[in-house]
């Protein structure tokens, strides 16, 4: 068993192991890895597991270099979930040797694993001194209900919701030309509750990187003709990454968003997709948590591991960490040592 980085020439091999493992996530694919790439200027060192010419398992990394310094992430760029895939005890050990040994490193600042909620029972082999978690939440789609199906399953409130969008007259389309129209609409909601937005050159990099239909669509609600909502998802394996949901606050009231949940959700288990994924939630935000389980989403758990090597970092105002690392995890903000003049 040898370990190596991902090159071109093993670009082949990884895709087809990846999509070997049911539990290969949109994260882990090489268009997204570009797309990062693009966007963040960060680099990759994406390990891989062989014996003789067969992948047994994998490690994507990415690190944003400040200096002669690395901050590494399985993955970056929102929570972007990571870890290894293997197919043995000896290609996971490999790989967990040797990121191990880069996340120690002298040149390595910060090293943080989001494990893969499919996948998190064997993490705390990683080396690390900080953990932080979430609630990853899942609505199972093998049953390939349409939806009608979906909404007997449902909790009441979400088959009100729709029915209300429905008594309203909006309707349901994929519309693959409004990207910037849901950029708008989710820069409004992000920035309403003091959050980051996804870039517009994030929005931008869609088209350049995924196919619409087969890697992606993007699901608007019209009301009078007017785009009042929109949800972009990306399909890869088995699951469905509900991935930007976003709707015009003038309009929330007439629920269309859950017309659009449902609808879209109906088309994907058509299709043969097995899961629906959440993507996840703080243990904080209960609200988001009620949201998404009402739609049948059962729990799977995953964790942030992070080894960090300079505890001065510990000092920083948070708004310095996101500025210095713009969309890698540093460290938990918990784990900050509290500001003079904070509350």
């Amino acid at each position: 068993m040898r370990i190596e980085k991902l090159t071109p020439a093993l670009g082949l091999s990884y895709g087809e192991y990846l999509r070997s493992k049911d539990i290969g996530l949109f994260y882990y694919s090489s268009n997204y890895k570009n797309v990062l790439k693009k966007l963040l200027g960060c680099d990759e060192e994406y390990l891989l597991a062989i014996e003789g010419d067969t992948v047994h398992g994998i490690l994507p990394l990415m690190y944003i270099q400040i200096d002669s310094f690395r901050v590494y992430n399985s993955l970056p760029y929102y929570g972007s979930n990571g870890g290894i895939l293997s197919n043995n005890e000896k290609a996971h050990n490999e790989l967990v040797n040797i990121y191990n040994e880069i996340a120690c490193s002298k040149i390595t600042l910060s090293s943080t694993i989001i494990t893969n909620p499919f996948n998190d029972q064997d993490s705390l082999w990683f080396v690390h001194n900080h953990i932080d978690h979430r609630i990853g939440q899942m609505t199972d789609l093998s049953k390939r209900d349409d939806f009608e199906g979906l909404l007997g399953r449902f909790e009441s409130s979400a088959r009100r919701n729709v029915k209300k969008a429905l008594r309203e007259g909006i309707t349901v389309e994929v519309d693959h030309s409004q990207l910037n129209r849901l950029c708008e609409m989710h820069e409004q909601n992000i920035l309403a509750i003091g959050g980051i937005p996804k870039s517009r050159e994030f929005f931008g990099l869609i088209p350049q990187y995924f196919i619409p239909v087969k890697d992606f669509d993007l699901y608007v609600a019209k009301r009078d003709g007017v785009i009042i909502a929109g949800l972009l998802i990306f399909y890869f394996n088995q699951t469905v990454e509900y991935f930007t949901p976003a709707i015009d606050s003038e309009y929330r009231s007439d629920q269309p968003l859950p017309l659009i949940i449902i609808t879209a959700m109906a088309e994907a288990a058509k299709r043969g997709f097995k899961w629906w994924n959440w993507g996840g939630t703080w243990e904080s935000q209960t609200g988001l948590y009620r949201f998404k389980s009402k739609w049948g989403a059962h729990e799977k758990k995953y964790s942030y591991y992070t080894q960090l090597n300079d505890p001065s970092i510990l000092t920083w105002p948070k708004e310095r960490i996101l500025s210095t690392f713009p969309h890698f995890f540093v460290v938990p903000f918990s784990a900050l040592q509290r500001q003079e003049g904070t509350s």
